[in-house]
């Protein structure tokens, strides 16, 4: 069969894809990779196509490059569709959100509504029109898309194509999509159930090819879903379930990673996110690095030099900073690592067996911006990465690791954490039992003939 793959055209995005498109090809199925060129935002990368055709993939690069609708303001109407506090807390009472339901929904409104909200403004963008126009003509028997590029959907519709959601986080958008219909069958008469933002960012698209915007065309006609239960968020949908594979592109082995180091290995690293972004790392880098210094550990940080410009005491003898090694290649050779709490990283760590301490904070994880003549001023109004705090809960939970919170613990507390972890056994057996969990999935080759059956019974 013929298998589309469309993405956000991020490699934060495409590379968590990548084991399942190599499982596919390798069983005999003709797949392709279709998505925006990109642009060079930060959030996009340009030659988008150049990162498929590295991973060994086919690409189709749809449509002409053009800026992000939101984040470069090329949509005139950008600024309202800019996350905004008040707009938030005022769905928030629509819908009658539990505290402790929070922290899901601000990811969905502050993060994954903005970024689809750049491919899917009010008027439909060439780019995505040029995707669907390619799923048109070539004929996939079965379409796979990220959550946050949801026109994966309207191809798979315009098409006649099966179609389904693999999930590059936990699922935010399907999750809020249950609490806005909840609020709906409550049967509350006296005021209209509020609408679902992520329903009228679809719209436009979906209408622009004759389409209603249904449960099948924001969620698929079932999900590919990579998580262990204790990450998950419940959504009752049909879900097939795999293993997340981490893949980070391929990359020679420095020879300083063939043999075990002489002492204990400790790995920090601190994502690449926040680094295009904003400047410094609120001061969490230059405690960390006091709170390993003079430790008789090797440590290998994963830190360029914006990451490190609040280290004013200077690099710690017993510390190697590097801006980028592979983490599969690294953590086989590590007793632990800390870091930022990303998906990815996560599972990295996850899938070596290596215990975690997660950098996490308090405070609600949202971003807001205010329009100026000469861009957006974005005001992250958090220190942190915004899936640490459900990722560290995980892990604690599991005694796989521990929290560290550089706003309310000071070096040496972080210090005495990180001596606890590599001293103590338990922490080891925490890690097996993740290890363990990770592994009991299929892998995504394992799902190939799900995929296959699901796919002949769907297709239109």
């Amino acid at each position: 069969m013929r298998v589309m793959f469309t993405m956000f055209p991020s490699t934060a995005h495409f590379l968590p894809l990548v084991p399942y498109a190599w499982a596919l090809q390798a069983a005999g199925h003709e797949v392709c990779v279709a998505a925006p060129p990109g642009v060079a935002t930060g959030l996009a990368v340009p030659d988008f196509h150049r990162s498929v055709n590295g991973a060994g993939l086919t690409a189709v690069s749809c449509g002409e490059p053009q800026a992000l609708a939101v984040h470069d303001r090329d949509h005139p109407g950008y600024a309202e569709l800019i996350p905004s506090i008040e707009e938030s807390e005022n769905l928030v009472r629509a819908i009658a959100l539990d505290p402790a339901e929070r922290a899901p929904w601000d990811v969905f409104y502050h993060f994954a509504l903005l970024t689809i909200r750049n491919y899917h403004p009010p008027v439909p963008r060439q780019d995505v029109e040029a995707v669907v126009e390619f799923a048109r003509e070539w004929k996939p028997d079965l379409v796979l898309w990220d959550p946050w590029f949801p026109c994966g959907a309207v191809a798979a519709r315009a098409c006649g194509a099966a179609h389904a959601r693999v999930l590059l986080a936990p699922d935010y958008t399907a999750w809020a999509a249950e609490k806005f219909a909840e609020r709906g069958r409550s049967g509350d008469l006296d005021r209209d159930p509020p609408a679902n933002p992520l329903v009228e960012t679809v719209r436009p698209l979906a209408e622009r090819y004759g389409f209603e915007v249904d449960d099948e065309l924001l969620h698929g006609q079932w999900t590919v879903n990579p998580f262990v239960e204790g990450m998950r968020l419940p959504t009752g949908l049909p879900t097939v379930n795999s293993r997340y594979v981490p893949y980070t592109g391929a990359s020679v082995m420095p020879e300083w990673l063939y043999r075990p180091p002489a002492r204990p290995r400790v790995a920090i690293s601190l994502g690449v996110s926040t680094r295009m972004f904003f400047k410094g790392d609120w001061g969490r880098t230059a405690k960390l690095m006091e709170a390993v210094a003079g430790l008789d550990v090797e440590v290998i940080a994963t830190l360029n030099a914006n990451q490190l410009l609040d280290v004013a005491a200077g690099i710690p003898g017993n510390v190697r900073t590097l801006d980028y090694v592979p983490l599969d290649q690294l953590l086989p050779t590590c007793s632990a690592i800390i870091h930022h709490g990303s998906i990815g990283t996560f599972v990295a760590a996850s899938a070596k067996n290596v215990p975690q301490l997660i950098c996490d904070t308090d405070e609600p994880c949202r971003i807001v911006g205010t329009p100026k003549d000469d861009g957006i001023d974005w005001d992250l109004q958090c220190q942190k990465q915004l899936t640490a705090t459900r990722t560290s809960a995980y892990v604690t939970g599991r005694g796989g690791g521990v929290r560290l919170n550089h706003q309310t613990q000071s070096a040496e507390e972080m210090r005495g954490q990180l001596l606890r972890v590599l001293d103590d056994p338990s922490f080891r057996e925490g890690a097996e039992t993740i290890h363990q969990e990770w592994l009991a999935a299929p892998s995504p080759a394992g799902i190939v003939p799900v995929l296959e059956k699901l796919t002949a019974e769907h297709r239109g």
